[in-house]
């Protein structure tokens, strides 16, 4: 996914929401920051095509309706080639401690906010699947992502005992395959 259709389909969720302020999260949520990783030659997030949005305050109805609308298979999906996953807030439980304060802005967006990458980086360790490990080892790589900091986040994170050792381990899995692959040459100070 590109900045731009980030946008685009956060304008249209926010817009048909009119929710006070959307939440997006999982990878698409890295674009405000790292707008190179949706770029056409090669960015990592040009295989993403959905964006996962929380519109608070909830509504379930209002839920239905987005995904309806803006979700996967949908004519807007058909025709546009992207599409939105409507996620309900339980969601926040996942998310470090202190997460709201650090929301990034969706520029030129109203109202929309994404995850700030170190939070969004600590979600990932706890979901732990491959390709995960594998966005999470390229942010450590370029320089995007700090570990420690990551590790920090992780602590602020309510989680019981066995979650807390697997998604350390994922962490360090990412860690471990980062220093295997050389940086792109695309983050910061390269």
């Amino acid at each position: 996914m590109r900045l731009d259709s980030l946008k685009h389909l956060a304008r249209v969720v926010a817009a048909t929401s009119e929710a006070e302020r959307v939440i997006v999260f999982g990878s698409a949520s890295l674009l405000p920051t790292f707008p190179d990783l949706g770029d056409d030659f090669g960015g990592p997030l040009t295989k993403t095509f959905d964006a996962d949005f929380i519109p608070t305050p909830f509504e379930e109805e209002m839920g239905q309706l987005l995904d309806a609308t803006f979700g996967k298979d949908h004519r807007f999906h058909v025709h546009f080639g992207y599409y939105a996953d409507i996620v309900r807030p339980f969601a926040f439980e996942d998310f470090p401690k202190g997460w709201e304060e650090r929301l990034v802005p969706l520029p030129d967006v109203e109202r929309v906010f994404c995850l700030e990458p170190h939070d969004m980086a600590a979600a990932k360790c706890q979901a732990g699947r491959l390709k995960d490990i594998e966005l999470l080892a390229l942010l450590f790589s370029t320089g995007r992502l700090d570990p420690a900091e990551v590790k920090e986040r992780l602590y602020l994170v309510p989680m019981r005992e066995a979650m807390i050792v697997r998604s350390h381990n994922i962490l360090k899995e990412a860690v471990a395959r980062s220093m295997e692959t050389p940086g792109t040459g695309s983050g910061p100070g390269e």
